[in-house]
Order: structure tokens, then sequence, then C-alpha cells
């Protein structure tokens, strides 16, 4: 029983909405919206501690006191609070979800005296409540980095730049490295956040190799899945419309692939702007280059007072840097000279300049002189012929290598193996052997940490490290001089496929966007890992077992045509292995089995590797493959659109279980044969089915087996629609409701299928067409968003579909719908002859009839007998017989929907 403490309580008025606590009822703008008692519990919570971080824990004591509750319950309810406050629609904002601590109310709340039983009016004066925590901003969309320092002596060109963002689409910071170009891009992305409504994202291009992974890049900056065969598919819907701001960084080693991808966003996306990054310009159509200077620096024959000489950038940048390596240092008139000379010397190169001044500590100002000169001497004898500026970076670099230790050397080139941040134990574990120790390399680390040769990234909960581009690049040139980069290149593919071991357990503990969060940064390291193993110099065994391990995380980051690509070049590796590896080749073809499922029919090469994979499955007596490739053959049959294949295939899972009765079978078993018996036409087998799966007992342990669907969201799909047909309309709306609540707080793929198979369909069949196209409009942005090329399908035919009921003429299959083969499958045919009696085709009709398909049989049965009563005046004797049939059928599955549609149809005839 929940505790009721609203009474005699004043109204929250927040936005459009009034939240009466004493009538226990939501209002916007005096009307009354539809609000279950839980979500009110849950939103008087929410309201009445405005600003605060509530736990979980705290909001579930609220709503469920002395009540058990599942994980993902809170989390529904809040989903189904938001998508009636229109949470997100124009920018509006109301719970924000705070990572590892809870959610927040972040609008004003204000109390405002309630009027039983009428509109609640605004009070002449309101007192914000929670004055003590008031509500933090509203979030701003992107995904810059924090930067590493501020931008010393850049306010003028971040000015300047940023107004040329705003006017021009394609602006360039061109400029050696060394000089700042991120620092300063930063800064002017960091101005522009409210200028750009659909966000700042930040595209960091170091880790790439290939320059046609560039648009990958992108897509994973906006979280987008993209195929690696066609990556501007996933960009072009999101990007068409949107406004925004990409900044592409460190473009100069793919330049090529940045500036074809610069010029198809200027074409494409009229309102998308581009800010990049380069050693030289991208040379792309449109772009406005701007050629970033260096620190301005005192000249040397006139040097300036103490109090003039701060104010040069230069200046600032040495003697704050200076500051914080040496406690002892101070800007005076008695060192001003030599820190302006200092200066100079480096060009006013701010990333020299950061190296210079973290060596005062162990040099001293005099002694960093005297080295400098020393370091400069060959390129001060070539000053005159103005050097290229990486030249000077280069030569600093040398120079800073050579005042390291012998083990920050080996330490440094050997880190340039990482493609991404690092922590200090992996470090250790892929740098460390018989001459390095584990301790030493932290050391080290450490060491080039504080030399400004590391970065750090202390704003998580892990302090990660990470090499800047420049210096990973130099430092890769030594370990590759050095004869060490094989040894590395294994050590480093052998970190990230344990590593990857060791994520899977927790794979069915955690929630999963914990676990990709924990683990997806690997990502970078991995390919790396791949490519090199793959490649001529490399191992082949390591690469097939570090892409058999990174199966699951790949997948689940939803790059699904990347892992099929590497799966494949696994497999052509694995027969060449000596000795033979048959538990590697299973779980490589077992993978290959789960990505056929994506496919749309059935093939020989996909038959003929399900037949393989079971033959070693039983040859290893392996149970959890065997299970898992049946669960590929269940999807596969699935998505042909032959139920009773489903239904047989999901029988004979139990014979692979090590016991009849083994939990994993009996879910996926179970769960697969409520599918089979809903769209077989047999409701009621498939209802009491549905509610089995439900009641599973809760847990992550057996995730593998139900691919990325959660059964809280694929059982009620069924219940929904199940629920229409037996003519419970308003239910079957709530179930369908809770489906698409379910698949907000799981995955892409979840949604789609919770909007395409219930949410829609039962809208259009109550004819609630002004509905359906809200929520066609949003599975159409959200499959095109995601690369969904599955559910575009859908989309575009629900699109024809509500323009041909809207009066928009005929809908014909093959005209305007397209052939068959033009469709995601026959899945889709069936739906489509429920919603139109003009598409109803004879495939339809004759697998009604051959008995693969039932759960629209009475619908299609009766459109084929309309549609042959307008084509022929004959045709009287062949409808009804038809039309006979659907009401027997209709009848027989207890579905009360479809039987009145047929006996409307029959009296009609009847009638004449």
């Amino acid at each position: 029983m929940r505790t009721d403490t609203s009474g005699g309580l004043p109204a929250l008025a927040f936005g459009p909405f009034v939240l009466d606590r004493a009538s226990k009822q939501l209002l916007a703008d005096g009307q009354v919206l539809r609000l279950g008692g839980r979500a009110f519990d849950l939103l008087c919570a929410l309201a009445e501690r405005s600003g605060e971080v509530l736990s979980r824990a705290e909001l579930e004591a609220r709503v469920w006191p002395h009540t058990v509750v599942e994980e993902t319950s809170l989390r529904v309810h809040v989903s189904a609070l938001r998508r009636v406050l229109g949470d997100g629609v124009a920018g509006a904002r109301y719970i924000a979800n705070v990572p590892g601590r809870g959610y927040s109310f972040v609008v004003p709340v204000v109390a405002v005296p309630a009027v039983d039983g009428a509109p609640v009016p605004a009070a002449p004066a309101p007192v914000p409540l929670a004055q003590h925590a008031p509500p933090p901003p509203a979030r701003r969309l992107h995904n810059l980095p924090a930067r590493l320092s501020h931008a010393i002596g850049r306010s003028s060109v971040t000015r300047t730049l940023g107004e040329r963002v705003a006017t021009q689409r394609l602006v360039s910071i061109v400029g050696p490295g060394g000089m700042g170009k991120t620092t300063v891009a930063l800064a002017v992305a960091e101005s522009q956040l409210e200028r750009f409504p659909d966000g700042v994202w930040f595209v960091d291009l170091a880790p790439l190799s290939d320059p046609g992974r560039v648009p990958l890049a992108l897509a994973s900056a906006l979280n987008l899945s993209a195929s690696s065969t066609d990556p501007w598919a996933a960009l072009r819907e999101p990007l068409r419309e949107s406004r925004m701001l990409i900044v592409l960084d460190n473009c100069e080693h793919v330049i090529d692939g940045a500036a074809a991808l610069s010029e198809r966003v200027l074409r494409e996306a009229p309102r998308t702007h581009i800010l990049a990054t380069s050693r030289e310009a991208l040379d792309a159509e449109g772009e406005w280059v701007h050629r970033l200077a260096a620190l301005e620096v005192p000249v040397p024959d006139d040097p300036p007072p103490l109090e003039q000489a701060r104010t040069f950038a230069a200046v600032q940048l040495f003697a704050e840097r200076a500051s914080a390596n040496s406690d002892s240092f101070a800007l005076s008139a008695a060192n001003i000279d030599i820190v302006c000379h200092l200066c100079r010397q480096l060009d006013g190169m701010p990333l020299a300049i950061e190296l210079a001044a973290a060596r005062i500590d162990s040099l001293g100002l005099q002694g960093l002189a005297a080295r400098l000169d020393e370091m400069f001497t060959l390129l001060t004898r070539g000053r005159r012929t103005v050097l290229p500026r990486h030249r000077t970076l280069q030569a600093l670099l040398d120079w800073s290598h050579d005042l390291l230790t012998d083990v920050e050397r080996v330490v440094l080139r050997r880190l340039s193996v990482f493609r991404s941040a690092f922590t200090l134990e992996s470090a250790a574990a892929v740098l460390a052997g018989a001459d390095l120790s584990p301790e030493a390399v932290v050391d080290g680390v450490l060491g080039l940490a504080a030399k400004s040769l590391v970065a750090v990234d202390a704003s998580g909960l892990t302090v990660r490290h990470r090499l800047l581009y420049t210096t990973r690049t130099y430092a890769a040139d030594k370990l590759a001089a050095s004869g060490e980069a094989r040894q590395l290149a294994v050590a480093h593919a052998t970190y990230f496929r344990d590593a990857l071991l060791q994520a899977l357990p927790q794979r069915d503990i955690l929630p999963i966007d914990e676990w990709l969060q924990r683990h997806g940064r690997m990502m970078d390291d991995i390919r790396a890992g791949m490519d090199w193993a793959f490649s001529p110099d490399g191992d082949a065994l390591l690469g097939v077992q570090l892409t058999a391990a990174a199966f699951d995380l790949v997948n689940e980051l939803g790059l699904i045509d990347e892992c099929r690509a590497w799966v494949d070049l696994a497999l052509e590796a694995v027969h060449t292995l000596q000795p033979a590896h048959p538990e590697l080749e299973l779980r490589l073809r077992s993978a290959r089995c789960f990505h056929g499922s994506f496919t749309k029919g059935r093939n020989f090469a996909y038959a003929a590797n399900i037949e393989r994979t079971l033959a070693l499955a039983a040859q290893l007596n392996s149970a959890a493959q065997s299970i898992e490739v049946m669960f590929s053959l269940c999807a596969n049959a699935f998505g042909a659109g032959d139920y009773r294949d489903v239904g047989e295939m999901a029988r004979r899972v139990r014979h692979y279980a090590p016991e009849p009765d083994e939990p994993a079978a009996v879910l996926l078993s179970d769960r697969f044969l409520a599918l089979s018996h809903h769209y077989l036409g047999q409701h009621e087998a498939a209802r009491l089915l549905a509610e089995r799966v439900l009641h599973y007992p809760a847990g992550n342990a057996y995730r593998q087996y139900i691919g990325h669907i959660p059964r809280a969201v694929s059982m009620r799909i069924l219940q929904a629609r199940m629920l229409w047909m037996q003519g419970a309309c308003d239910r079957a709306v709530d179930l369908a409701a809770e489906a698409e609540a379910h698949a907000e707080g799981s995955n892409p793929l979840a949604l789609s299928q919770a909007l395409a198979m219930a949410a829609i369909p039962v809208a259009l069949w109550r004819g609630e067409d002004a509905r359906a196209r809200v929520l066609v409009e949003r599975l159409r942005r959200h499959a095109d968003w995601h690369s969904q090329a599955y559910w575009q399908s859908w989309a575009r035919s629900y699109d024809k579909v509500l323009a041909a009921r809207a009066g928009g003429g005929p809908l014909r299959l093959g005209i305007e719908l397209g052939p068959v083969e033009a469709l995601s499958g026959l899945g889709e045919l069936d739906m489509l002859g429920t919603l139109v009696e003009s598409v109803v085709s004879m495939v339809a009709v004759e697998r009604v009839g051959s008995g693969v398909v039932g759960w629209c049989a009475p619908e299609i049965l009766r459109a084929h007998a309309e549609n042959g009563l307008r084509g022929a005046s004959h045709a009287a004797g062949d409808a009804e017989s038809a039309l006979t049939r659907s009401l027997d059928i209709a009848r027989q599955q207890n579905a009360l929907s479809w039987e009145l549609r047929s006996a409307t149809s029959l009296a009609r005839l009847w009638r004449g």
C-alpha cells in the first residue's frame, strides 16, 4: 500500500503544468493529463525536491514502500513521465539522469494554492521551492572533452573564430604541431554551444590510420551505428536538418578523408558547420583557413620591463607552467630577460614552452637556457632560411627525449602502442618485461606526466593517461627503430584479448549501458590489435582469439557490419592454424550464425555454416554454443516469416541443453514458442507463454540467449497485439506504451521493434491515424539515426499507408510499395495487408492458405474478398466463401476485432 502524503498540500507549478497533490491530478493548461498512481507519486517526489539529486533507493522507497521491485521499474516510470511531460520536445527538459547518483527535477517549481474540482490558478506571488538547491542549468548537447589547460593569449582569436564559424560553414585552424590548435578549437566550440541547438560534436581523428574511416569516426561521435561499407547512409538523415557544429581534430594524417567528408557535409547538410584543425589546409571547396600564429613574444632588441613583459602571452604561459612544476619559481625582474629569451628561442610555440617549463625543477632557469642553446645549435644555424615549424617541434621533442632517464625513454616509446587513453595498470601490463618491472613502468608514466609528455585525465572515476598525437607519432618512430615493435604489438593485443575475456562475465551482471561505458573505450585499441594481428608481420592465432573475444562488445556497440568483416577475416585465418583450434572456429561460426539472423531470407552459405557449427558444438560437447546457434536459427526463421519453422526450432532448443529444464534453454524455447503461436494465430497458447517468459526470474544471466530485444519489450509487444485482436483495444494501447517505455531504457533495436510491431499497428487498427503519424515519424527518425535498414523499410511503408488512407490514392504492391523483394521481408507484407485492403496480394493469400502465418489470416481473407468484389461482379460466390472462412478462423482464434470486420463485410455482401 502506498502512503498518501498529499492531503492539504499546495499544488506545484512548473512550466505549463500544475501538479495538484490534493486531487492527485496533473494538469497542463487546465486540462487533466492521464497519469498512473505510481507515476504520480514519482513526479511528486521529484518536484517536491526540485534541483536535488534523488537516489534510486530514495525514489523507490517513496513510490514502492515496503516492496521489492525490479531494477527496471523505476527507469520505466521515469521514461513514462518524460513522455507525458514532453521531456526533450523542442528543447524542454524536466528530468535529468545523473549517472551513478539518481535523478533530478531540473526546472523551477513554485507552490500555488489548490482549488478542488477546478483548474488550479497561478498564485499572484509564487514562492520557489528548494531555494537552498537551485536547479542546475539545462543540459547542452555536446561531447567536448575537458580542456587540459586554458587558452592563454587566445581570447582574441577565439572571438574572431567564433564569429567566423557562425558565418562560414567550413573553418580550418591550420598550423604546426604544438601550436595549440586543439586548445583553440575547443575554446571556440565551447563559445558556440548556445548557437547550435543540435549540439557541438568533437571528432578526434588521431586514432585513425585509414582516411576511409573518417565518416565512421563522425558517426561514432554522434552515437550512430554506421555500416563500414556505406557510413554516409547513417549520417545523411541526422545531418540533413540538424543545426550543429562538428569539430574535426587532427586532420593532417587523414586529410583526404577529412576533406571529402567536409565537402559532402557542406553539400548535403545545409545547416551544419565544421571547424577543423590540421597542420595543412584541407583544400576543400568552401574552406576558410585561419593560420594559427605563435604566442606573442617580446622583441629581442628592446627587452621590456617586468610589468610590460607580463602582458605577453608566451611569458604568461611559461610563468604559469614553470610555477606549476616548481614551487620556488616566480617571475621577477631578475629572471625576466632569461624567460623572454627562452620564449623567443621557442618561437612562442605553446607546446614547446610547456615542455621547456616542465624541466625547470630539475635544471633551473639558467640550466634550462644553457641546454636549450645546445639543443638548438642546428636549428639556429638554419633559422634565417625559415625552417618549417614542425622541424622545431621535432627538435624540441628530441631534446626532451634526451633529457629523460633511460627508463623514461623506454616507457615513452612503448606507450606509443596504445591508440587511446590507458590506465597505469594497463601500461604496466603491456610495457613490462624482463628488462622493465611493472613498478618501473608506473614510475616512468608518472615521470613523463610530470614532464608534460603524457596527458592526464582525472575527470572520471579512474585516472587515465594518454600521449598527445604528436608525441605518440614521435614515440612510435622511436619504437620502430628500437626493434621492439613486434614484441609490444604482441603484448598489446594479448592484453586487450584478456581484458575482453575478463569483461564478458560482467556482461551478465552489469546493466548493459554501464558495461559498455566501462569497456567500449577499448575499441580503438582492439581495432589496432586486429589490424596488426592479421597483417603479414602479425600473429594469426592472436588475431583469431582477439576477434572471438571482441564479438560481444562490438555487437553491443551496434557495429554489426564491422564485426561481420572481422569475423569473416578470422574464419579465413582459423583454417590456417596448426594445430587446429576447433573451439575458436566454433565461437567464430556461432558469431557468423548470429550475423545471419540479420539477413533476409535463407541461403546455402548460411545453411552450410549452421550445419558445420552444430557439428562442431556436438564434437566439443558445447551445449551453450548449440543453444546460441538455435537462437540464430529461430531468429532467422522469424525474419523469413516462416512461423511454423520458428516453433519447430524452438522445440529443438531443449534437445541441445545439458538438462531438459536447463534455465537458458527453457527461456529461449518459451520465448520463441510464444512468437510462433501468436503469429500462427494460436493466441491463447501465446498469451500463457508470454506471461511465463515475463515472470521468469529477473537477472541478466541469460542475456546472450535473448538477443538485443529484452523480453520485457518483446512479450509486451505480443500482448498488445493479441489484446487488440481479442477486443481489449484500450488495454492494447497501454501494453504498447509499456513496451515502448521498456525499450527506451534498452537499446535502439528494441525501440524500433516496439514502435513498428505494436505501437504503430495498434494505432492504425484503431483508426487513430493522427497518432500513428507521430509514431511513424519517430520510427523513421530513430531508424535513420541508427542506420537500421530493416526498420527504415517499415517506416517507409507506414508512411505510404497513411498517405493512402488520407485519400492519397490507392496503395498497390509493385507500384507505390515496390515489389515484395523490396520489402524487409514477408512479415512486413503480412502487416501491410491488415492496414490497406489494396495491398493484399496472392503471396499473402497463399501464405495464409499454406498455414505458415495465421495471425492476419482473417483480415487477409476478408480484404481479398473485398478486392474481388470490387474487381468483378460475378465474384460474389467466391467472396462469400472467403468471408465465411475468415469469420470461422477469427472465431477459432477468439479474435473479436477481426471477427467484427469479417461479419460486417459478410452482412454488407448479403444486403447486396
